[in-house]
Parts: structure tokens; sequence; C-alpha cells
């Protein structure tokens, strides 16, 4: 292929295919956020299985994940539909909630 934008082409939504690749996980969208305090990287993580995506490369270097207020820009693969959903999370909050079922202390991803 020759220029970067020629690896590329725009969907609809924030959502790219990657033409460059030929796996079925070719579609991507770059999204950021800021970690809370003590969120860690569960957030990210909990998105990730959700929508059933990986991380395709950090946009920014990856900091500390543990440090609050740090800003992360990442691309997200999938396939079409997975990255579309998660292109929706664009402007909204995400973020882990505690919550305690049958004496157990667990985390839910809550989405504002």
């Amino acid at each position: 292929m020759g220029s970067e934008s020629d690896r590329w082409e725009t969907l609809d939504g924030g959502v790219y295919l990657d033409l460059a690749d030929p796996d079925t996980t070719r579609y991507r969208v770059v999204l950021s956020f800021v970690s809370e305090q003590g969120e860690g990287q569960h957030p990210l993580e909990d998105v990730l299985d959700r929508y059933s995506l990986d991380v395709h490369r950090f946009v920014t270097p990856p900091p500390s994940h543990s440090e609050p207020g740090a800003r992360v820009v990442l691309e997200l693969g999938g396939d079409l539909e997975d990255v579309r959903r998660a292109a929706e999370l664009v402007g909204k909050r995400v973020r882990n909630e505690p919550y305690t079922h049958d004496g157990r202390d667990l985390v839910r991803l809550v989405i504002e």
C-alpha cells in the first residue's frame, strides 16, 4: 500500500476499516479514557471483555493505569458490530462500581 491514508477506510460513527489487516477483526475505533481514583485498569479490561475487543495499539504512550487522572488514547480492534457498539461509548462515563451479592464483594461496569 502507498501512504498511511491509503491504509484506512472511514466507515461511520468513528469506525475505521484497516485495509492492511486481512483478519476478520480489522475494524477499529479510537477511544480515550481518564482513570479515576482507585480504578486501576479494571474499566478498560471490562470494556474489552464486554465488547469482545482487543487493544490494537496505544496512540499515546500508556501511562500507569493506577495514576488517577492518567489519560490513555488507544485503538481498539474487533469485528464490525462489536466495534460499532464500542464507538457508542464516546462521550460517556465508563466506570466500575463495587457492590455486594450473596456476601461477596464484586465490581460491575457502569456506563453513564
